[in-house]
């Protein structure tokens, strides 16, 4: 265990300095943890939860930088959730299953990229992975306080470890007593998050508006034809279990996940069926989120959602795969084991890298020119001067207290040319960083400034200074802003 978290580490330091970031939540994060320390901790995002952004805001007090305190937090959770995957899969198939594990995480794209980056989801697997690694030693009470902290990163994981946590809680000794120590932090959380929601955001249903983003994004506000919903969401599902699921983790280790999920769910009371359950559970989730919001099965939000279920599946995923193995040796077919064994393991080891290395040019194509933008902003643009900007640099620029007066495109109150000059005008706007996509708004209140260049109305005039067209923004200058 300790020498795949080593190894794993220098994977991802490796990674932090040369990934520009999964998306724009990267950045966003570093502005909420900026948020989360300048309210004083008690102000936080109802969609994002608290846990991931007091952590990195505590780290943050101490060192005096949001990048330093976030990437910190996502490394170290992300490093805890590899060595506790490597010893559950020690606890439920010895040191064979657990060295083909840490072979498989160490470069498993989703959980190398995101633990190099800001996002919270290595925070929650590491408490998912505490939850099984209490449960291997049957300290329950501990069990749910890592629940505890799951749900205060990501209220969704609260739907799989209830019944996880409850199915264990019953299996041997006094069911009461050990429910209640299994459940009783697990649903403490659940209430001081709802009534907190209540007090500061006006609602006990903490979870609605997240649900219906993902409901309004998805594809399946689309659908026309009576029963086409149903149909689609049923594709959507099939298509990340059987097709996504085993380019990301290899399709030998995909089957032996298949047969490691079989033998586990059929085991008596332990850890081995517990991790059978909390997989299928987490797996039955990731898919039933893609049937409800049915978004393209290749968009990158199922990547992150899935980070969280990986070192769960993985010591079923080796264990299969040796089961495998052993079935074929048993036969006679010593040579077709050691085949089966090595193939499975360089299929999804090539896999890997190349799925690492895809990621990270797309990262390099869409997300390093944001960030030098907003880099070079920072060097060239005084503090405080009037501008709508969004996204990556606007997330960048707030990562830290500053005087800038940034405003989005969500504010910007025009609906014509007309009204845009005046407004430029009246607020004396500098600089515009307009955006291609329609959900940052920027071509519902400005598509006179789509094909860049420059732009002119009346006395007001944008000019062009710097683009990027894969992404697709262009940022003008106001060139009589001293009018």
């Amino acid at each position: 265990m300790t020498v795949a978290v080593i190894l794993g580490a220098c994977w991802r330091l490796w990674l932090m300095g040369r990934y520009a970031g999964w998306e724009e939540s990267d950045y966003g994060n570093l502005a909420m943890i900026q948020g989360v320390l300048d309210g004083g901790f008690r102000h936080y995002d109802m969609n994002h939860m608290p846990g991931y952004y007091a952590m990195s805001a505590m780290v943050h007090a101490w060192v005096g930088d949001a990048l330093v305190a976030g990437r910190s937090v996502s490394f170290v959770g992300g490093l805890a959730a590899l060595g506790l995957s490597v010893f559950v899969a020690m606890r439920i198939g010895g040191h064979r299953v657990a060295w083909l594990v840490a072979a498989l995480l160490i470069f498993q794209p989703e959980f190398a990229l995101y633990s190099a980056s800001t996002l919270r989801e290595p925070l929650a697997a590491a408490f998912l992975m505490g939850v099984l690694g209490a449960l291997s030693g049957e300290k329950i009470l501990w069990a749910g306080i890592c629940a505890a902290g799951a749900f205060f990163v990501r209220f969704d994981t609260a739907l799989v470890l209830f019944p996880v946590l409850a199915i264990h809680a019953v299996g041997v000794g006094m069911k009461l007593k050990r429910l209640s120590l299994a459940l009783g932090p697990l649903v403490a959380a659940v209430a001081m998050w709802a009534l907190y929601c209540h007090v500061d955001h006006g609602t006990w249903q903490f979870w609605s508006h997240s649900v219906q983003v993902n409901l309004d994004t998805g594809l399946g506000a689309e659908a026309e034809v009576p029963g086409a919903w149903w149909s689609n969401g049923a594709v959507v599902s099939g298509t990340l279990v059987a097709w996504l699921l085993p380019w990301r983790i290899g399709l030998g280790v995909w089957c032996g996940l298949l047969v490691g999920l079989l033998f586990a769910v059929r085991q008596a009371h332990g850890l081995l069926r517990s991790v059978g359950i909390q997989a299928f559970l987490m797996l039955g989730l990731w898919a039933g989120i893609g049937f409800v919001g049915q978004h393209e099965p290749s968009h990158n939000l199922y990547w992150k959602w899935l980070y969280p279920i990986i070192p769960v599946i993985m010591p079923l995923a080796g264990l299969g795969v040796w089961q495998i193995g052993d079935w074929l040796g048993r036969r006679g077919l010593k040579i077709g084991a050691i085949v089966w064994l090595v193939l499975t393991l360089c299929q999804g080891g090539v896999s890997n890298l190349k799925e690492t290395h895809r990621q990270w040019q797309r990262s390099e194509a869409w997300y390093r020119p944001q960030l030098e933008l907003a880099q070079w902003i920072e060097v060239n643009i005084p503090e405080g001067t009037p501008m709508v900007l969004d996204n990556i640099p606007a997330c960048w620029i707030r990562r830290r207290p500053n005087m800038g007066h940034l405003v989005s495109w969500f504010d910007v109150p025009s609906r014509n040319e007309a009204e845009f000059a005046q407004w430029l005008k009246a607020e004396d706007i500098q600089w515009v960083l307009w955006f291609r996509e329609d959900w940052t708004q920027a071509p519902r209140v400005a598509p006179f400034l789509a094909d860049g260049g420059g732009w002119k109305f009346g006395d007001e005039e944008l000019v062009e200074r710097r683009r990027e067209d894969g992404y697709g923004w262009i940022f003008f200058e106001r060139v009589n802003g001293e009018n």
